[in-house]
């Protein structure tokens, strides 16, 4: 059976992931369905957490697009990004400026971020149409402040933090505003999301550090690829808990709303880097909630976990990302 652009289906992927368990007693996490990054233990009085992650969407602006993309899950473990390898697969034909242009963004997001680009590899690759950039981002956390998203417990507040869905509004906009234009959607609507990328943009890390510094944060997770339902399935099964969503309360904003509407996809099923969603002891919503405000940031209390057992209306359930959906009914 063929399989479709977009995530493994999690079947396989969970199938997978039990056929290649880890003994090594310095891993203190591994690979797992919904947990961000894998935590090391290197003997040191600070963890070592590392991810992986590749660019392959967009072209424009990809080293700061990279940069975010693997310091969100870092944040969601508690941990600040430091070290930073990149894996830079060029297409055929490129031009010098075009190249200097993808390093000179990298070098500069990683300036910007404080962290180090200690390594790599390069090549041009036969079959490309566009670049793709993967990067393994390396960062640490105190032991005593990981974040685990398994760590969510029957009680919890569940919070978002940011709006949906700023990463695959902002693509639709940027590399499709014509085909939004001729179904009816405003000049104004298209510019405003086509600038997400940059403002709000999509890195977590202040959200992380705003909802983390309460010490409150019993686990936090980066809404992704599958957007925010994915995202809150992934969160359950990791912990073992139910959720209960107040679907009303998800804060969508209104050009995701009505780009979605225009193509006839689902803002929770679109790609939702930008947010982040956090479970932490009710009483300790409204000091995050504060330091939130206190940042510039937008949260909202969406649900509460539950135990597994316990009843709960079902969440939508999308077996690839609504980006990837449209992106292959155009041919693409």
């Amino acid at each position: 059976m063929t399989l479709p652009a977009g995530k493994l289906p999690v079947d396989l992927l969970r199938e997978w992931l039990a056929s290649a368990p880890v003994t090594d007693p310095a891993v203190v996490v591994g690979s797992s369905i919904g947990e961000d990054a894998a935590v090391i233990d290197t003997g040191g009085p600070e963890l070592l957490v590392a991810k992986t992650d590749p660019i392959t969407f967009a072209a424009e602006d990809i080293g700061d697009y990279l940069l975010a993309v693997n310091g969100n899950d870092l944040a969601s473990m508690g941990a600040e990004p430091r070290w930073l390898l990149v894996t830079a697969l060029l297409p055929e034909r490129i031009v010098r400026e075009q190249a200097s242009g993808i390093f000179d963004n990298l070098s500069r997001a990683c300036r910007s971020a404080g962290v180090s680009l200690v390594g790599g590899h390069t090549e041009i690759t036969v079959g490309l149409d566009r670049p793709i950039l993967v990067g393994c981002l390396l960062g640490t956390v105190r032991r005593d402040r990981l974040v685990r998203t398994s760590g969510a417990r029957p009680g919890d507040s569940v919070l978002l933090a940011g709006g949906l869905a700023i990463e695959g509004t902002a693509l639709l906009a940027r590399e499709h505003g014509a085909a939004l234009a001729a179904r009816g959607v405003a000049a104004s609507v298209i510019e405003r999301a086509a600038g997400w990328l940059r403002s709000p943009g999509i890195s977590v890390l202040p959200a992380a550090r705003a909802i983390h510094a309460t010490g409150a944060a019993h686990a936090m997770h980066d809404p992704t690829e599958g957007g925010l339902a994915t995202g809150l399935h992934e969160l359950a099964e990791a912990a073992g808990v139910g959720l209960r969503i107040d679907m009303a309360a998800i804060p969508v904003l209104p050009e995701c709303r009505l780009i979605c509407e225009a193509l006839g996809l689902d803002p929770l099923g679109l790609l939702a880097s930008g947010a982040l969603v956090a479970a932490l002891e009710p009483g300790e919503v409204g000091p995050a909630l504060d330091r939130l405000r206190t940042a510039g940031i937008p949260g909202a209390v969406i649900g509460e976990v539950v135990a597994a057992a316990e009843p709960a209306p079902a969440l939508p359930v999308f077996a690839r990302d609504e980006l990837a959906r449209y992106l292959e009914s155009q041919g693409q």
